[in-house]
């Protein structure tokens, strides 16, 4: 047997195992999709703010943080489709399932968290306190991520402190601050994310060929 057929057998068995126990079909490309949709929505809610004059925390009124909270929404059911669909992708180049056990437990067992999230924020718009949705959405997805580390790597523990940092700054600080943390999350820290994955693919690519 050739080295080369060696090779390629030991990584074809390198990849069986880590499906098994680490869940790797999100491409970096789709953290940096993530990045760019969560830097859109971060841009429409402060364009929002500013075109209601809405600087101060009690102006900001339940109907007002429906109507962001509309558009994140929406950010987010693309954001996923498009994701599914580059991680579909990305397991059928490498002839894997980009649906298995492992995808069910990690995806699946986020739903309440995902619910929980959803409650709050009509919760605290209807309460007026709607100046506290962006921390939740920040601080819940950083413990989702952190959730996920457990089925992906130590990447997601670490995205997962930052967000739930910036969850707890923006509990603190002045509405004109809020879109900037938004976007540092759902963007900044999804493209460096993207980019550190991607940088690490082409090291392992650099590797292979030596």
């Amino acid at each position: 047997m050739k080295l080369s057929q060696i090779e390629h057998d030991l990584k074809l068995i390198r990849q069986m195992m880590e499906s098994s126990s680490r869940y790797t079909n999100i491409p970096a490309s789709g953290y940096a999709v993530a990045g760019m949709f969560g830097l859109f929505g971060a841009w429409r809610t402060a364009l929002f703010l500013q075109s209601r004059n809405l600087t101060d925390r009690a102006a900001l009124e339940g109907a007002n943080m429906l109507q962001i909270a509309a558009t994140w929404l929406a950010i987010f059911v693309t954001t996923i489709v498009v994701v599914g669909l580059l991680s579909w992708l990305k397991a059928r180049t490498h002839g894997v399932s980009a649906w298995n056990s492992l995808a069910a437990r990690m995806f699946l067992s986020q739903i309440p968290a995902v619910v929980v999230a959803g409650i709050l924020t009509v919760a605290l718009g209807a309460h007026g306190d709607a100046d506290m949705v962006p921390a939740v959405w920040l601080g819940v997805y950083g413990v989702i991520l952190y959730s996920f580390s457990y089925f992906t790597g130590v990447e997601h523990k670490i995205e997962s402190l930052m967000f739930i940092t910036l969850g707890a700054i923006a509990a603190f600080t002045p509405l004109d601050w809020q879109p900037a943390l938004l976007g540092l999350g759902f963007g900044g820290v999804h493209l460096l994310s993207g980019i550190v994955r991607q940088m690490r693919k082409q090291k392992e690519r650099r590797h292979e060929s030596d």
